[in-house]
């Protein structure tokens, strides 16, 4: 009889409880679906950068693919002057081809947090060096209620052994579908440094994604970069040859 008794309590407590509960997430699968979201298998996309200062104000447009997570090419398209230009990450490695002087330029590890083409993302930024997944262990903070839906609060805390530069990093990460809508980029003395807002979600490449990515740094007043994403493919085949060295002057496309 007790047995029976303890067997039909746990029967209503199943019933009783909200199946969430026991199909909650780790902060860890957030994180990676979220990444997954964004970057598929392999994608191929076209996008648009205006850079904006208390001075000047220009637009590049960039045709970018992407294979995994250590595989990835931008090239410039417009305006003219800066067309042809090539930046490429193969693994740990990249390198930058300057039409205008014929020349390939290894970038070292010691300048990925430089300012890519004179905008509010870094070289890591726009070749994936980092990824959140491989190089930080996020925790689960809260939860808060954004414009686009209500958010886990993930923070993101560097791996004793990443090769990063964020002292952590605080994701808002949307409940159901996991679309990143922010990220807060802190230094190693917790000092806020930058912000991106991610907007303008809607099907695109038959995922539901940000289309809109607005960097503004919080240490120079009056500068934002805006990438507006025009196109994007996933899990498209992608031949190996455009990630190769050979292949930054001939702009070969898959």
């Amino acid at each position: 009889m007790k047995r029976k008794l303890k067997v039909s309590i746990f029967l209503v407590l199943a019933f009783l409880i909200p199946t969430s509960s026991f199909a909650e997430l780790t902060a860890e699968e957030i994180t990676r679906k979220a990444e997954d979201l964004m970057r598929g298998r392999s994608n191929t996309s076209t996008l648009t950068m205006t850079i904006t200062t208390p001075n000047w104000e220009r637009t590049l447009t960039m045709d970018s693919w992407e294979k995994g997570k250590d595989k990835s090419l931008v090239k410039i398209t417009a305006p003219a002057k800066e067309a042809g230009t090539v930046s490429l990450k193969f693994e740990n490695n990249m390198w930058n081809y300057l039409p205008s002087v014929e020349k390939i330029i290894k970038i070292p590890p010691t300048m990925m947090m430089q300012s890519w083409m004179g905008s509010d993302f870094t070289n890591d930024d726009l070749v994936k060096e980092s990824s959140i997944v491989d190089d930080y262990d996020p925790a689960i903070i809260g939860k808060e209620t954004l414009d686009q839906g209500e958010a886990y609060l993930l923070e993101l805390v560097p791996k004793p052994e990443a090769a990063v530069v964020w002292g952590r990093i605080v994701a808002y990460i949307r409940d159901g579908d996991y679309v990143p809508l922010k990220y807060e980029y802190y230094d190693e003395k917790g000092k806020l440094i930058r912000v991106m807002d991610l907007t303008e979600i809607k099907e695109m490449g038959g995922r539901t994604i940000p289309t809109v990515w607005t960097m503004v740094p919080k240490t120079k007043e009056g500068r934002k970069t805006v990438i507006i994403l025009d196109r994007i493919e996933f899990d498209v085949p992608i031949s190996e040859e455009i990630f190769s060295l050979s292949n930054l002057k001939r702009g070969i496309v898959p």
